[in-house]
């Protein structure tokens, strides 16, 4: 007995309950190459101790530089009074970004280098920052920082210099004698050099200890990768394996059983129409078999997905698949309403019909002559919609593994969709839905 419903194509789609709305395939993100991060790591508590140290010590040198400098105002002209009034607004902000040294060192350099160009101030905060400088710039740039903090700590060393000796930084004074020692213009310059060398010297330090995280984070990439090449050649060798043995063994079968339905078809003691008609539908179900076995086993072999131009690759296969089961004298009502198949990813069209098949499969192989229902509601709008139910005979004559619901799942689970699996009353009821996902996705 045969009952068929509608199967129409490219109609436009009717409102099914609960059907998911349409979504874009998300996509996994590759891992992230560790040198390609912008974000710092979570500093140490060394290294927070070190960062409030520096702060310190940097708003010291601003305070000793400025009141030093104070000492001369008297007297002096409006511009050094401003030039002093700034320097206490600059210093103090400049000590604080250094808490900032490792994200802007290059920044933070050439803002403290003109500051001491500029204003009183000294250069700590430049030598300092240079140091992060060598650590994470390219060579031109850190030769810039390099001159720019040369130069102010040369500015802010002549500048102490051509002071006063009793308004000196290096000065100081005996307490008993009263006698007055200031630096001489060699002590200056032994100075200048030795701390524009302490802090390159330090800068490469740095830069040594990057590069060598870097090539060991990179080490670790190249491990991971060819950890992923190994396990892809094996798993490529196993596909071919299997490849192989069903290639020889279950292909041969089905090429037996089509040669011998065709002579049982054309044989001449065959009269009977009933046979020349199974005959011929085993000769075209083996023929088919062997058809999507070779896109199986051209997908198995390239490790790629399924063939997109094979058989059920598109919505309106759908319709074909139905009418050859009513064919083969099974109880099956369908209704199926799709638009705009065209547009859909064949990938999605691919699942589609692959979840139909084997439901039906399904229904067939554990119902034999009971009636089996299949809906499927496609459009842009409403994505995908699909039940499939067959009422449940108990006991069932085939034993089921359970693994066609698990690959039924994982096709709709793959595109974000659900499928559940269920008792309704007497019918056991497979419904889906899948996102819809357009063909330029």
């Amino acid at each position: 007995m045969s009952v068929q419903g509608p199967t129409l194509t490219d109609m436009p789609a009717v409102d099914t309950p609960g059907p998911a709305t349409a979504a874009d395939q998300q996509v996994n993100p590759s891992p992230r190459d560790p040198r390609a991060s912008p974000s710092t790591p979570r500093p140490s508590g060394w290294s927070s101790a070190g960062t409030v140290g520096a702060v310190i010590v940097a708003m010291i040198c601003t305070l000793v530089a400025l009141g030093t400098e104070g000492q001369t105002l008297e007297g002096a002209g409006m511009s050094a009074q401003w030039r002093w009034t700034i320097g206490f607004v600059v210093g103090p902000v400049l000590a604080v970004g250094l808490v900032w040294r490792r994200r802007f060192p290059v920044q933070l350099c050439l803002a403290g280098s003109a500051a001491a160009l500029f204003l009183p101030l000294d250069s700590f905060v430049a030598l300092l920052s240079l140091t992060w400088v060598f650590a994470s710039a390219g060579w031109r740039r850190v030769w810039q920082c390099t001159a720019a903090a040369a130069a102010a700590t040369g500015v802010a060393l002549w500048r102490d210099a051509a002071r006063e000796p009793t308004h000196m930084v290096m000065s100081s004074t005996d307490s008993v004698t009263g006698e007055l020692t200031y630096g001489t213009a060699a002590l200056f310059w032994f100075l200048g050099l030795l701390l524009v060398a302490a802090a390159v010297a330090a800068g490469l330090v740095r830069r040594s200890m990057s590069e060598t995280r870097r090539a060991v984070a990179d080490k670790d990439v190249q491990v991971a990768r060819a950890r992923g090449l190994r396990d892809e050649m094996t798993r490529q060798e196993e596909r071919e394996l299997i490849a192989r043995e069903v290639h020889d063994t279950v292909a041969h079968h089905i090429s037996l059983i089509s040669l011998q339905a065709s002579a049982l078809e054309v044989q001449r003691g065959a009269a009977e129409p009933v046979v020349r008609e199974a005959a011929q539908q085993m000769r075209s179900s083996a023929q088919q078999a062997i058809a999507e076995m070779r896109g199986l086993l051209t997908t198995l072999r390239s490790g790629g997905e399924e063939d997109p131009t094979g058989p059920g690759a598109t919505l309106e296969d759908l319709a074909g698949l139905l009418d050859n089961l009513r064919r083969h004298g099974r109880w099956v009502t369908s209704s199926v309403y799709v638009s705009d198949a065209h547009t859909a990813a064949p990938a999605l069209t691919r699942a589609v019909f692959r979840i139909v098949q084997e439901a039906v499969t399904n229904a067939l192989k554990h119902a034999p002559g009971q009636p089996v229902e299949v809906e499927v509601r496609a459009s842009q709008q409403a994505g995908v919609f699909i039940r499939v139910a067959n009422v449940v005979v108990a006991p069932s004559p085939a034993a089921g593994t359970g693994s066609g619901i698990i690959g039924m799942r994982e096709r709709a689970e793959r595109f974000g969709g659900r499928l559940d699996v269920g008792m309704q009353a007497q019918w056991f009821v497979v419904t889906a839905r899948l996102p819809w996902v357009p063909a330029s996705a």
